[in-house]
């Protein structure tokens, strides 16, 4: 049987693949410490949880409008409306299933066969392989994004560009005047922009991210706006995301889904609207305080490890250490998981080798237990 070429040309998740081989090793017996996790390990709040048992004993289980219940869309689209001082209506919005599927949506419906499109590195992991599987061709300087690489792609006929701030794989958070920079240097452009801000409530420095829009409205018109409630509200299982672009976008967005997922879950969608409404904003204050801790704590233990260097995370819930004289973190990940029984993500899985991903969304003992066989394994690794 012959396959799509373009499918079997794309990479398995190292993320997802990781965290599933933790979780075997530890189903078997192993003492493992897994610090390779995207997603909270808080359970998800009392009040949204409630509001989804809630739609079950109401009924409300059957299919919905293929973009997401009315009530949700107005939600979203009044929160980011204030968010971002953009006049969003209800049809701007489409609930996916999880804000990767909103992604998906969109690359698919703005990238023709051999379309361009501009990666900022490092980049998650999925970011290239949902460019491929559209057709397109991912574009990714060697280091970062700045006005000058984004003219230079577009006079070579790039078409987008996907960024992710605070950043996963390294909790990175641009300056002002960087953000400025990329929004004029687009707006000298006729690039679409896909603004991923599935993070945006777990900053840790004044002021908050900036953002695209906050120095070229206008770009609204061509920039979509990508977040979701997995994160900020510990419900990566509940799957529900969101997308705020422009009509035409969306209405495209939506046309796709309903011919692939249709709807989202209707329970997670009514368990989403008392997330988005403010209804457990106590506990996501709680969590939010939790992991700035985390970080604190993460960073202090690292400062003690010789052979890594690394900036402290701004923002999301991961570190990313540089090792020294290591071109194959892959191979070292996977050492480290079998000698140390220590799960950690590669590098090289987000376009940055000679890296490695820590997520502190994880206990204070798991953090502390974690960071000591790191710098055991390095210890006996460079014999220091």
């Amino acid at each position: 049987m012959k396959y799509s070429r373009t499918i079997v040309s794309l990479s398995p998740s190292a993320t997802l693949q990781l965290s599933a081989k933790a979780k075997e090793l530890k189903k078997s017996g192993r003492d493992i410490v897994s610090l390779t996790a995207g997603e909270p390990d808080f359970p998800t709040p009392d009040p949204i949880a409630e509001a989804g048992i809630r739609a079950i004993k109401e009924g409300k289980t059957g299919y919905t409008a293929s973009t997401g219940i009315t009530e949700l869309k107005e939600a979203v689209a009044e929160r980011y409306s204030i968010r971002r001082n953009i006049s969003y209506t209800p049809e701007n919005v489409v609930v996916s299933c999880g804000a990767k599927h909103n992604l998906a949506n969109l690359i698919r419906s703005a990238v023709n066969p051999g379309d361009m499109v501009l990666l900022p590195r490092p980049y998650w992991v999925s970011y290239p392989e949902m460019v491929k599987a559209s057709g397109g061709i991912p574009v990714i300087p060697e280091k970062g994004i700045n006005a000058e690489e984004i003219l230079i792609a577009a006079d070579n006929g790039a078409v987008g560009l996907l960024i992710n701030y605070p950043s996963n794989p390294s909790g990175y958070v641009p300056s002002e005047v960087e953000m400025k920079d990329i929004a004029d240097a687009v707006a000298d452009t006729e690039m679409w922009v896909i603004s991923d801000d599935i993070y945006e409530d777990l900053v840790y420095v004044e002021g908050g991210v900036p953002h695209i829009l906050d120095y070229r409205q206008e770009l609204s018109e061509r920039t979509a706006v990508v977040s979701g409630v997995s994160k900020t509200y510990a419900m990566t299982g509940w799957r529900i995301g969101y997308a705020l672009a422009n009509y035409e976008w969306s209405k495209l967005s939506g046309i796709l889904q309903a011919h692939s997922t249709s709807n989202p879950c209707s329970i997670s969608q009514w368990a989403a609207l008392a997330a988005v409404e403010g209804k457990a904003d106590k506990e996501k204050s709680e969590m939010y305080s939790s992991f700035r801790k985390r970080r604190d704590l993460i960073c202090s233990l690292l400062s003690d490890v010789d052979n890594i260097e690394f900036d402290r995370p701004e923002g999301a819930f991961y570190v990313f250490p540089r090792l020294d004289a290591e071109n194959d973190t892959a191979r070292f990940c996977s050492e480290l998981l079998e000698e140390e029984g220590l799960a950690v993500i590669p590098g090289s899985a987000f376009g940055a080798e000679g890296y490695i991903r820590l997520s502190f969304a994880a206990s204070d003992d798991d953090i502390r237990e974690g960071v000591t066989r790191f710098k055991g394994f390095l210890r006996r690794r460079y014999n220091t």
